[in-house]
């Protein structure tokens, strides 16, 4: 009696593993598919792109603001005023 409880849990367990690991598996398989590579590569990309976009609006803003800052400390008239515009 007590073999054959050890041998249903020992099977039970190996069973058990044994679907948790062909899952893990079919969601690897399907993660490696050119489909969901293509849209993961969209998606990091396009996120890519917003956040350069983002950090170059900021650059420029820092960079304008620091101009101002060194035009007024040297005073340094501005482009547009020493035109005439």
């Amino acid at each position: 009696m007590k073999r054959a409880f050890t041998l249903a849990l020992g099977l039970g367990a190996g069973v058990v593993v044994g679907i948790y690991i062909m899952r893990r598996l079919d969601d690897a398989q399907r993660a490696v598919q050119p489909s969901n590579l293509a849209g993961n590569a969209g998606r990091a990309a396009a996120g890519f792109t917003a956040r350069l976009q983002e950090a170059v609006a900021e650059g420029r803003l820092a960079a304008a603001e620091r101009e101002a800052e060194l035009r007024g400390q040297f005073d340094v008239p501005n482009l547009r005023s020493t035109l005439g515009a």
